[in-house]
């Protein structure tokens, strides 16, 4: 049997996120809803062995609540890179539960927020949904409806994260991106689960995403036309390849043995480049590390 070690301090390039609090609503179609919580939850760069409870964002669907938007550990830490990079004046496209939003309006650094949203009904939910009291930082935020491929500011932006697709990996996540940017020309830009799209390039190139260098990023970043945040860190190609490696292994049509298999090659990629320093040895991994339902 395969055996990973348990994690107890478990260091990030970028500070971790606050979490806001939320209040349950009912508004029509959609809701705002209290999560328990789990152990053994699959994150974004990291296996979690302990996740408290949060809230999630649900809309009916014939009938069916379905989860719209959550605070999983996958979506906390898939945010953090792109919260250290916000700085100046920021556009952010598409709202959410405002999970980002909260976070880079804590930061001295950034002056100013412009959110870019087009449904109505999210903008209304989040109002409903947030404490107040917590959001001091409010000022700073601009609210702009419409779609956020057709703004263009009128004054320069220093950084530019889009986040309006439905899921990592998303095919058209790129695109999208690069269609705003070229109305926005931000300074720097960054976009939810790029690292997917960078270890696509990297595979299309006959490389290999565990060999990742720092070089292959910044060619990446050259080739899409994007200022891309991380170009500094030497750390970022590899944590990007255990980011999509760990979201791969907790796809549905992966067996339990090769679950396992990618768990371990991820934590091993981790270990190499000394993200993980300090651990709790021998406790088995078991098979129900997944993503929240």
């Amino acid at each position: 049997m395969i055996r990973l070690r348990d994690f107890v301090d478990y260091h990030l390039p970028w500070p971790e996120p606050f979490t806001p609090d939320y209040q349950a609503v009912n508004l029509g179609k959609w809701r705002c809803v209290p999560t328990p919580e789990a152990g053994h939850i699959m994150g974004y760069w990291r296996p979690r062995n302990y996740v408290p409870s949060g809230w999630m964002f649900m809309e009916k669907q014939k009938n069916n609540w379905l989860k719209w938007m959550s605070l999983t550990p996958m979506e906390l830490e898939s945010h953090q890179p792109h919260i250290a990079a916000a700085k100046g004046t920021v556009v952010v496209a598409g709202l959410g539960m405002g999970f980002y939003l909260y976070n880079i309006l804590r930061k001295p650094e950034v002056k100013r927020v412009i959110v870019l949203e087009q449904d109505k009904n999210v903008v209304n939910l989040f109002q409903r949904a947030i404490k107040r009291e917590q959001w001091q930082h409010l000022p700073k935020f601009e609210l702009v409806m419409g779609d956020a491929c057709n703004y263009k500011p009128e004054f320069e932006v220093d950084f530019l994260y889009a986040d309006i697709w439905p899921f990592l990996g998303y095919e058209d996540a790129l695109p999208i991106t690069q269609s705003i940017q070229e109305n926005v020309k931000a300074k720097e830009v960054g976009f939810w689960g790029q690292e997917f799209d960078f270890s696509s390039w990297i595979m299309k190139h006959k490389r290999k995403i565990q060999e990742a260098t720092l070089k292959d990023y910044r060619e990446f970043c050259t080739d899409v036309d994007l200022p891309l945040i991380e170009q500094r860190n030497r750390k970022y190609p590899q944590l990007s390849a255990a980011a999509v490696i760990f979201q791969t292994s907790i796809n549905k049509v992966v067996d339990k043995r090769d679950q396992l298999l990618l768990i371990a090659e991820g934590i091993e990629i981790l270990n190499k480049i000394n993200i993980i320093s300090s651990v709790l040895d021998d406790l088995p991994l078991p098979y129900s590390w997944t993503k929240e339902e």
